[in-house]
């Protein structure tokens, strides 16, 4: 009942509600951050170990457990903080932790599936300078498949739509009222003070092999045990994160204790007076008309020799033919499955890549082609011709800019090759295609050549034949299918070699020319594997013939690619250069160097080079030195190794 005269109390105000729902006030700033803190930490812990087991699936030697379990749990930890620091990086950078998420879930995803891809085809880790492949999209997609890729851009994309899905089901309806400018200016701060810490880890990660970086003293002090004479004991000891952290860039050589002009004109001269000695009675006109061919066969190794694997038929008749009646032995590689680059890269040079640091594994990508100029056995036949055939894209392995570094004066790849045709469905240019360029191209210089050749027939995938070899032993119909692929096509490059053998024969100029294989298909079944030594895994032949007499050359010991050209001048019996006579000393002590396997002159396997005698260490001693001076010092001895006294 209301009271005449008395003042009505004013109506209630009522808060105004914006558009869209009832608002929500902002969580707290702290416990915001802890729970992104702890987040970014969780998100680095699973990215840690998907890196480590999917390279440990593959391992050759344990299984994935008991390859993780063997780590060092304080190794792993500082590895978890070198992850936590790259998320924490894009988190300061985003600002959205479902997009760091969503981002990180995706970059993971596809190192875990290249890790495992690389140490299922060729049984070696993935290293940070891989991600030039990218590159080369062609050949990784054909090397996997079309439908694996497709699916693994898709499995990418759906990590990130799928957290930002999440991130938008797990947020409260209603709207966050606007932030303060307090509190944006404090946000800002945190993600710049985390951003810089978090960036200081990424430096120092990415500065690892610096001399007195903190990051690779941490890594030690917690037990990290470097491997430098193999990179799969690296990242089997240590794991997936600190192998990949010791393999990024690095000096190439440490400078040799005396390292100047002197010294090395010393090391040279005592090569030179060598090369006079042994030149005596020598032709110095014995490669002067003719043709000098080189040809790496790609994947093309002896299964012959291989236990636990029977073959319905000989895939290499005409190689074996060839090796009986001429110069050949057995060439033992670094690489299974792959390193076709550094193969060529020694045969091409005279050096050795177990000479370098752990981390130069690839020196076409990480030294050759970063130069104007390199040196090569092309200096030794800077006045003839040169010329370089690759039936693939000149990007793989960077030899569009490796080519004309180490002194070619042209180099065809398959887009610019005449010849370029398959057979039957196999995905690469046949070695037949490749022959009947070379002989074309010899046939229309007038000038006797260098040619360096690098056939793709047998690169990965082995598919395409109609007929299969038949092949038997303890594996699946599957890989027994792969098999008869692969060693059919061997079959094939046998017959291309017989024919190139029949044209030489007809070409009226001299011509010479070194065989060789690269290493084994990355396609045997462990079990095979199982029962041969490993030696026997990186084991390829090499033979040398020509259209002319030639002196026989049988090693008795296998030798590494670096003494494939001194067996060639052997067997023609060209004269010396200082390099050539260096090699022989080198052959005569350590037959095969490198960073799979040390030989020494008994053909005896030694742990390391540390384990030879004296008169080997001497000369390889002056071998590093030359390889220094050539590749990374000065260069003072250039223009004296490769010529001929």
């Amino acid at each position: 009942m209301s009271v005449p005269g008395a003042t009505r109390p004013a109506p209630p105000v009522r808060e105004r509600r914006p558009a869209g729902g009832p608002h929500r006030s902002q969580p707290r700033l702290w416990p915001r951050v802890l729970g992104h803190v702890t987040a970014t930490f969780v998100l680095a812990l699973v990215v840690l170990l998907v890196l480590e087991w999917a390279h440990a699936l593959n391992d050759p030697w344990v299984g994935a457990a008991e390859r993780l379990e063997q780590l060092p749990r304080p190794v792993l930890a500082v590895s978890g903080a070198v992850v936590w620091g790259v998320v924490g990086l894009l988190h300061a950078v985003t600002g959205r932790l479902w997009l760091t998420t969503g981002l990180t879930l995706a970059a993971t995803g596809f190192v875990a599936f290249a890790a495992d891809a690389k140490m299922s085809l060729r049984s070696e880790p993935l290293f940070p300078t891989d991600v030039v492949y990218l590159r080369q999209a062609g050949l990784l997609v054909e090397s996997i498949g079309t439908g694996t890729a497709l699916a693994l851009v898709a499995a990418m994309a759906a990590a990130v739509l799928v957290t930002w899905q999440v991130a938008r089901l797990v947020r409260r309806p209603g709207r966050r009222r606007s932030p303060t400018r307090q509190r944006r200016r404090l946000v800002a701060g945190l993600r710049v003070v985390a951003g810089l810490v978090a960036g200081v880890v990424v430096v120092t990660a990415a500065t690892f092999n610096v001399e007195g970086n903190p990051l690779r003293d941490v890594y030690e002090r917690a037990g990290a045990i470097w491997a430098p004479w193999s990179q799969l004991d690296n990242y089997a000891k240590n794991g997936f994160v600190a192998g990949a952290l010791y393999n990024l860039p690095a000096t190439a050589m440490d400078e040799p204790p005396g390292y100047g002009p002197e010294a090395v004109a010393e090391v040279v001269e005592r090569y030179r007076a060598a090369a006079v000695a042994a030149n005596v009675g020598r032709d110095e006109d014995a490669l002067a008309d003719t043709n000098v061919v080189l040809v790496l066969a790609e994947s093309t190794a002896d299964p012959t020799r291989l236990d636990g694997v029977d073959l319905a038929e000989d895939p290499l008749p005409f190689l074996h033919e060839l090796m009986a009646d001429n110069s050949s032995g057995t060439l033992l590689v670094s690489g299974y499955g792959g390193g076709t680059a550094n193969v060529e890269f020694e045969a091409l040079t005279g050096l050795a890549v177990a000479s370098y640091q752990a981390q130069v594994h690839s020196p076409f990508q990480m030294l050759v082609s970063r130069a104007s100029s390199f040196p090569s056995y092309l200096d030794r036949f800077a006045d003839r011709p040169t010329l370089a055939l690759h039936p693939y894209v000149g990007e793989f392995y960077q030899r569009h800019a490796v080519y004309p570094a180490l002194g070619f004066d042209r180099a065809e790849f398959r887009d610019t090759m005449t010849q370029r045709s398959t057979i039957e469905d196999a995905p690469f240019v046949s070695d037949a295609a490749v022959f009947r360029e070379l002989v074309d191209e010899l046939r229309a210089e007038p000038e006797p050549m260098l040619v360096n050749v690098v056939t793709m027939q047998n690169h990965v995938p082995h598919r395409g034949y109609s007929d299969p070899v038949p092949v038997e032993g303890s594996f699946s119909a599957e890989q027994a299918e792969t098999l008869g692929q692969y060693v059919r096509g061997l079959q094939h490059s046998d017959a291309a070699l017989a024919e190139l053998a029949a044209e030489l024969d007809r070409l009226p100029e001299r011509t010479v020319v070194l065989y060789y294989g690269d290493h084994l298909a990355p396609i045997w079944p462990a079990e095979v594997l199982a029962q041969n030594d490993r030696l026997a895994q990186y084991s390829t032949p090499w033979v040398v013939f020509a259209n002319f007499e030639t002196e026989p050359v049988r090693p008795e010991h296998p030798i590494s690619p670096n003494l494939l050209v001194p067996q060639l001048i052997a067997a023609t019996g060209a004269p010396l250069t200082p390099l050539d006579a260096l090699l022989a000393e080198v052959q005569a002590e350590v037959p095969a160097l490198g960073t799979l396997a040390v030989l020494d002159g008994e053909g005896r396997v030694v742990p390391d080079v540390e384990a030879l005698g004296p008169r080997a260490q001497a000369v390889l001693a002056d071998y590093r030195l030359l390889q220094y001076d050539l590749t990374v010092g000065a260069g003072y001895s250039r223009d004296a190794v490769y010529t001929v006294p």
